[in-house]
């Protein structure tokens, strides 16, 4: 799940983070804890996604190769 890094107090008037950050601002309404951005958990390829790509790849140098070998033969 994604779980909030950093929040900004706003009545507080602070960051909440490693350390705490002030700023000088008027508060003008109570509000809860903002977060800032939250982390997102890295989501990797399936091994038939990696298996496919490589293929694609694979076929496609194969082409590229091919046709280049038949211009520079051909020419």
């Amino acid at each position: 799940m994604n779980e909030p890094v950093a929040y900004i107090n706003v009545e507080k008037r602070t960051l909440e983070w490693a350390t705490l950050i002030k700023w000088e601002t008027p508060t003008v309404a109570k509000v809860d804890k903002v977060p800032l951005y939250t982390k997102k958990e890295w989501v990797g390829l399936t091994e038939e996604e990696t298996n496919a790509l490589i293929q694609k790849w694979a076929g496609e140098l194969v082409f590229e190769v091919t046709q280049a070998l038949k211009e520079k033969n051909n020419g």
